[in-house]
């Protein structure tokens, strides 16, 4: 297995144009969008707000709010663009108060919003109910970092060209099959899920590398906090191996390598479209969100959105990670009985 993937490898590396989706294309992309997309200062409209947020805002220098007289003025207000979401005071029992947070936009600053809604909600709980809002209290609270412009853009090309440089390497299994490699593989003394292991595991390492370079660039120079560390980590790794097993499925069944990198390519960019890494799912209607699940990027983005803007836990992108752990074993599965069907066709 291991002198596969070292030849795989060494192949990959050697294709100039490779190197070029998996690093610079995916850089410049992220800058281009990131900063089309700006960062986020869209005012959040505020119905009966307690002197204690008014207070908080006060003291925010990255929040904008706007009053709002009631909440058909908010929600007007709302789809007319000129809030992002809204938050509402509601009386509740024993003479409290619940917040109820509100939003009909179908933009990508509603996200943004709805993250600084929660830091400020967090603030307000742990002053408790009882303690008077004052600049030292202030000063002893943490205050999130707020979200980079990148912060959805970076995670949207992680997925989006990482699946393109795992399908695209897809031409190399062609190659592999054309010179008559595959042939001579299947008559050595070697048992053919270790063959398959080999050719997964070579675009596992390949697909490790772009990841990791992505996150560390993500992280060093455009500010993304990426979130749980262990979250991320598994949401990649299973995404990355049903990458792996849809780009053996595309070589085994491509004729050509021509054909097998526009195949890759199309497919990547298709899915991607439908698995929110060209745009948030939250802006399209619930069937056209419903059918993007249907490609395993749609539960990585919806995993990285609770782990960079809600600043969610391991247990909360669970059901994510079961999701890609599923496309995993499925797409794998069927890579390994097409591709000991082809180790002995003709190139």
């Amino acid at each position: 297995m291991i002198p596969i993937i070292r030849v795989n490898l060494r192949r990959a590396i050697g294709d100039r144009r490779l190197l070029a989706l998996a690093t610079v294309f995916p850089l410049v992309f992220i800058l281009v969008t990131g900063l089309l997309a700006g960062s986020p200062k869209e005012p959040i409209g505020l119905v009966h707000p307690s002197a204690r947020l008014l207070g908080l805002v006060a003291h925010t220098d990255d929040l904008k709010v706007r009053l709002e007289a009631s909440r058909s003025s908010l929600t007007d207000d709302i789809l007319r663009g000129r809030v992002v979401a809204g938050l509402v005071t509601l009386p509740a029992r024993g003479g409290a108060q619940r917040v109820e947070f509100v939003t009909e936009s179908a933009q990508i600053d509603a996200v943004q919003a709805r993250t600084d809604v929660v830091a400020l909600l967090d603030l307000i709980a742990a002053e408790g109910p009882d303690t008077r809002l004052t600049d030292a209290a202030l000063a002893r609270t943490h205050i999130p970092a707020p979200l980079s412009p990148f912060s959805y853009v970076a995670p949207s090309d992680l997925v989006l060209f990482l699946g393109l440089t795992v399908l695209v390497l897809s031409s190399g299994l062609v190659e592999s099959r054309r010179l008559g490699i595959l042939r001579r593989l299947a008559a050595a003394p070697v048992l053919r899920h270790s063959l398959v292991a080999a050719q997964i595991g070579s675009l596992l390492v390949a697909a490790a590398g772009q990841a990791i370079g992505l996150l560390v660039v993500g992280r060093l120079i455009f500010g993304v906090h990426w979130g749980n560390p262990v979250g991320v980590g598994l949401v990649l790794a299973f995404l990355a191996v049903a990458y792996a097993g849809a780009s053996v499925l595309i070589g085994s069944w491509s004729r050509t390598e021509e054909q097998a990198v526009a195949v890759s390519v199309v497919a990547g960019i298709a899915a991607g479209m439908l698995g929110g890494c060209m745009y948030p799912l939250d802006v399209v209607g619930p069937a056209v969100r419903d059918v993007g699940h249907v490609v395993p990027q749609a539960w990585a983005m919806d995993a990285f959105v609770k782990l960079i803007y809600d600043h969610g836990s391991l247990a909360s992108v669970l059901p994510e990670v079961g999701a890609l752990a599923g496309f995993a074993l499925v797409l794998s599965t069927l890579a390994a009985r097409v591709y000991a069907r082809t180790m002995y066709s003709p190139g």
